[in-house]
């Protein structure tokens, strides 16, 4: 994450305990998909409102956020959605990165970066950096500490007023659909299905 975004405007970050080994956490984690839970893929359009209304009020047809519209919201999912994979180390960190304008109707811009290289270097103004990341590290040997972390650098100090009211209204439910998310990822990992007994505690993320 510090390779690809070291500076930045605001960071938000998550992180929970699980009760299993680091590489069988990090698969699990990755190919979660989000929408096994209804409420996120109704919070995903909320999320994509203002974007929506911003586009209605302009006299312009808008569809369905992609997100929103898709059978499976999983990590992989959001490479080819105006996402980057910036870099993996298997098991360990995914980074994925993207150069948008979240606060407009139209948010991604045809000359954006495609590659991480191009992401590093990116400084025109008028833009939002944005890398997310999925962190596992061994805690003791079989359990594992799950950090998911957000970082946004804007480009400009007008792109970072019009982010700072973007994310009054969107910054809740950003955080809300991550603490499900945990909550998901440690429903699916006591399933008997995997294997493990169940020792009566919860993994419920705090």
């Amino acid at each position: 994450m510090d390779e690809f975004l070291p500076g930045f405007d605001l960071s938000v970050v998550h992180a929970h305990v699980f009760r299993v080994p680091a590489a069988e956490c990090y698969e699990a984690a990755r190919e979660l998909d989000l929408f096994q839970a209804p409420l996120v893929r109704t919070l995903l359009g909320i999320r994509a409102l203002p974007q929506r209304v911003a586009g209605t009020m302009r006299g312009r047809r808008t569809t369905t956020a992609p997100e929103a519209s898709r059978r499976t919201f999983r990590l992989q999912d959001m490479v080819g959605l105006g996402w980057i994979l910036l870099g993996e180390t298997p098991d360990v960190e995914m980074v994925l990165g993207q150069v948008s304008r979240p606060w407009k109707s139209v948010a991604a811009a045809a000359d954006t970066p495609t590659t991480p290289g191009q992401f590093t270097k990116f400084d025109e103004p008028g833009f939002a950096k944005i890398a997310t990341n999925l962190r596992i590290d061994p805690y003791g040997n079989d359990a594992s500490v799950l950090t998911v972390e957000t970082r946004v650098a804007i480009t400009d100090d007008e792109s970072r007023r019009r982010f700072s009211r973007y994310w009054v209204l969107i910054g809740p439910f950003s955080s809300l659909i991550r603490r499900m998310a945990l909550r998901l990822l440690a429903k699916h990992l006591r399933r008997p299905a995997q294997g493990r007994p169940h020792d009566g505690k919860s993994d419920r993320p705090g």
